[in-house]
Order: C-alpha cells, then sequence, then structure tokens
C-alpha cells in the first residue's frame, strides 16, 4: 500500500500534525506528533508517507483508526 498526502491537507496543531492521506478510494487520517526529533513535517513528506503505509500495512492503528507516527518510528541518523 502506498498512501499520498492529499493537497491541502495538513492541519498543523499544537501537539501534532494531522495529515489526509488517500491510497486508491480509501483515505486514512495520519498524526504526526509535533516533536524537534522529527523537526518540519512538510519537508519530509515522503517519508512520512512511507512510514504511515507500513504501519497500515500492519495495522498499526489506533482504536479510531488513526496511525501515529512518533519520533520512534523515525529512522535515527547512522543506523
Amino acid at each position: 500500500m502506498t498512501l499520498q498526502t492529499l493537497p491541502g491537507k495538513i492541519l498543523d496543531n499544537a501537539h501534532h500534525t494531522l495529515l489526509l492521506m488517500q491510497e486508491d478510494a480509501a483515505c486514512h487520517a495520519v498524526c504526526v506528533v509535533n516533536d524537534s526529533r522529527i523537526g518540519n513535517v512538510r519537508s519530509k513528506l515522503g517519508l512520512i508517507e512511507t512510514i504511515a503505509s507500513r504501519k497500515l500495512d500492519h495495522g498499526e492503528v489506533a482504536f479510531d483508526g488513526r496511525v501515529w507516527i512518533t519520533p520512534s518510528d523515525m529512522p535515527r541518523p547512522g543506523h
């Protein structure tokens, strides 16, 4: 599955950034925790889409169907 962020469907909040992503006809809400270790979400959309796709494929969704991305999901430099 390959998710893509829908244009204009990014909402920044004090605590997280909400993205609406689409794969074929299905839409999914993806929340990225605002953290200095993640940095600017908009500049990392390709990476965020890849992580969200992997998590959705593996059933890693919250009780409300959202996919949450935290600093622990991000690749670590040098690893």
